[in-house]
């Protein structure tokens, strides 16, 4: 039997026209997905952030517009495990969805036994690389495969009962939400977990009208000695990895790749 599938779309309840804009993308790739409120941090004292996250952790500072949308992933988290699901893809509101997701939710033959994530996203950098196992399955003409590096973004992946569990456990939060899921030097909770990696990805995000309501603050940048622990902080995480990580990729066990977002591979339009 295949496991239930719950699906949420993070939207703020005054982003109307991003709702409206992300209801047509869902709707042309034969996903439904609920919206709820997010948590916005306008109709929120910030002392009520404070109480789930921390204002600094091991990425640095944690600015307020990401403490809102860290918290917004983790109340999806909790209305998941109220249901009865086993799974939930959760995605933000600012996203390109490839057409055949649909048929990728419909069918879940590919989810990894062995999967506490699997991320389904690309994030838009030129220059990011990501370290993936050499071995993975193939399904509609992409590859799900082991991500062993970090993957910066969190508008698009699925997770099981369990990660959501440990997640919401490591309240209050002391990094910020993609950090937390797919930074596995700088996230102990992430790197306890097995994550694997669509690629290409079926999910990009960029698909934003202007002059649209956003989770906005001023973001303060530490000066001085604060600047400097910081830095030290992002340089020791960047390259922190675990001897098996690094022993992969020395053997060809694992191999660096550029993520690519591809709407529809050749081979499932056959």
């Amino acid at each position: 039997m295949a496991p239930r599938l719950h699906i949420e779309m993070i939207n703020l309840a005054r982003a109307s026209e991003r709702r409206a804009r992300m209801q047509a993308e869902l709707a042309q790739a034969g996903v439904e997905a609920e919206f709820h409120p997010a948590f916005d941090m306008k109709e929120h004292p910030r002392e009520e952030m404070l109480r789930h996250c921390q204002p600094d952790g091991p990425w640095g500072l944690f600015h307020d517009s990401n403490m809102a949308i860290t918290i917004s992933h983790a109340q999806v988290w909790e209305r998941f495990l109220a249901s009865d699901a086993e799974l939930c893809l959760v995605m933000e509101d600012d996203i390109f969805i490839a057409p055949e997701l649909g048929q990728w939710l419909e069918d879940l033959s590919w989810w990894p036994a062995d999967a506490d994530m699997v991320k389904l996203e690309r994030w838009r950098a030129r220059s990011l690389k990501v370290l993936l196992g050499a071995e993975g399955e193939g399904y509609r003409g992409r590859r799900i495969t082991r991500l062993l590096s970090r993957h910066v973004g969190a508008a698009g992946y699925i997770l099981t009962r369990d990660a959501a569990m440990r997640f919401l456990a490591e309240r209050p939060f002391d990094i910020t939400i993609d950090n937390l899921l797919f930074n596995f030097n700088a996230s102990p909770v992430a790197r306890a977990m097995r994550v694997y990696q669509v690629q290409p990805a079926l999910i990009e995000q960029g698909n934003e009208p202007e002059g649209v309501a956003l989770q906005t603050a001023t973001r303060f940048r530490p000066k001085g000695l604060a600047l400097v622990r910081q830095k030290l902080k992002r340089a020791y995480y960047e390259l922190a990895y675990p001897l098996p990580t690094l022993l992969s990729a020395l053997t060809g066990r694992a191999r660096l790749h550029q993520i690519t977002f591809l709407a529809q591979p050749a081979e499932a339009k056959q």
